[in-house]
C-alpha cells in the first residue's frame, strides 16, 4: 500500500468490505437528498448535481455490488436508471441551452450574424424555444417525483442501506477486496481505451465514456470522505476517468448541438426563413467537436498509465 493509503476516514482501513461499500453508498445517498429540493425548484446546477449523484450510486453498485445480494443490486440499479433517464430528459435540454448560449457569443464575436435582428431571431430558436421546452420537461419531472413509484425507489434504497443483504465477500478485508474490484474497473476502462480504433464510432466513444465515468465514481467512492481507504493512486484513477469523460462529454454535446442546428435549419427552411447562418453555426459546432476529440489520445494514455500503476501497487 502506498504512503497515505492507510489514512483512516470515517471508515478505517481495518473495516470489512461490506461496511465500506455501505458507507460509500450512504454518503452519496445523503448528497442526493441534499440536492433534491433545489433540483425540484430548478435552482442553478442542482439538477446536474442530482443526476451526477444518481450516476454515482449506480456506478458504486456496479463496481462493488459483489458484497451485496445480486438480485437486490440489479433491482436498485434498474430503478436508479429510470430516475437517471427522467433527469436526463431535463438535463439534456439544460445543456443544449448552455451550449447554445456559448455558441452564440462566439458566433457574434466572429461576425456570423448579418444584423442584430438575425442574431435575435436565431437566439429565439436556439435559446428561448429550448428554454421553454426545458421548463415544460422540468415541470413533468417534478410531477413524476410525487408518484408512488418515485417515492418507493428512494425508500427501497434506504431499506437496503439500513439492512444490507451482504454476501460472503462482504466480510473480507476491505483494502484487498475492494482494491481487486477497483482494479477490474480500471482494467475494463483501459482496455476500451487501448482497443479504440483510429476512427472510432460514436458507439465506441460512448462505451469508453461510460466506462471512464464508472471508474471515476468507483475510485472516488473509496478515496474521498467518509471512505478514505486509498490514496494518491486511486485518486489518479478518478482523475484519469474524469479527463476522458470530460473530453468525450464535450465532444458529444457539440455533435448533438450540430445535429439540433441542422434540424432547426430544416424546419426554418420549410417555413421560408433564411437558414445559412444555422448551417454555419452547425459547421462551427462540428469544428469544436473535432477539437475536443483531438484531446482524447493524451487522456487515454493517462488512463492506461493510471490503471497500470494501480494494478502494480494495489493492496494484495
Amino acid at each position: 500500500m502506498e504512503p497515505g493509503d492507510d489514512v483512516p476516514g470515517a471508515v478505517d482501513g481495518g473495516a470489512d468490505a461490506g461496511r465500506v461499500v455501505v458507507a460509500a453508498l450512504a454518503a452519496v445517498r445523503d448528497r442526493f437528498h441534499a440536492f433534491l429540493p433545489a433540483a425540484l425548484a430548478d435552482e442553478p446546477d442542482a439538477l446536474h448535481q442530482l443526476r451526477t449523484n444518481v450516476r454515482r450510486l449506480r456506478s458504486v453498485l456496479a463496481a462493488y455490488g459483489a458484497v451485496l445480494d445480486e438480485a437486490v443490486v440489479t433491482g436498485l440499479r434498474r430503478r436508479l436508471r429510470e430516475l437517471g433517464h427522467e433527469l436526463g430528459t431535463v438535463r439534456d435540454l439544460e445543456v443544449r441551452v448552455q451550449v447554445a448560449e456559448a455558441a452564440l457569443v462566439e458566433a457574434d464575436e466572429a461576425g456570423r450574424f448579418a444584423s442584430e435582428a438575425e442574431r435575435d431571431r436565431i437566439r429565439g430558436i436556439l435559446v428561448d424555444d429550448e428554454q421553454a421546452a426545458h421548463d415544460r420537461a422540468h415541470s413533468r419531472f417534478v410531477d413524476r417525483q410525487e408518484l408512488p413509484r418515485a417515492v418507493e425507489r428512494l425508500e427501497e434504497l434506504d431499506r437496503v442501506l439500513g439492512a444490507p443483504p451482504f454476501t460472503e465477500r462482504a466480510a473480507r478485508d476491505a483494502p484487498i477486496e475492494l482494491g481487486r474490484q477497483l482494479d477490474r474497473e480500471a482494467r475494463r476502462a483501459a482496455r476500451r481505451a487501448r482497443r479504440l480504433p483510429a476512427e472510432p464510432s460514436l458507439d465506441e466513444l460512448h462505451d469508453l465514456r461510460k466506462a471512464s465515468r464508472r471508474l471515476r465514481y468507483a475510485a472516488e467512492a473509496v478515496s474521498e470522505p467518509p471512505v478514505e481507504l486509498y490514496g494518491a493512486r486511486a485518486r489518479a484513477l478518478a482523475d484519469a476517468g474524469d479527463d476522458i469523460h470530460d473530453v468525450l462529454g464535450d465532444h458529444r454535446d457539440e455533435l448533438l448541438f450540430a445535429e439540433h442546428l441542422r434540424r432547426a435549419a430544416a424546419h426554418a427552411a420549410h417555413a421560408g426563413d433564411q437558414v445559412d447562418v444555422l448551417h454555419r453555426l452547425a459547421d462551427d459546432a462540428d469544428a469544436r467537436a473535432a477539437a475536443h476529440l483531438a484531446k482524447l489520445a493524451d487522456a487515454a494514455d493517462g488512463l492506461r498509465k493510471a490503471a497500470s500503476a494501480w494494478h502494480a501497487h494495489r493492496p494484495r
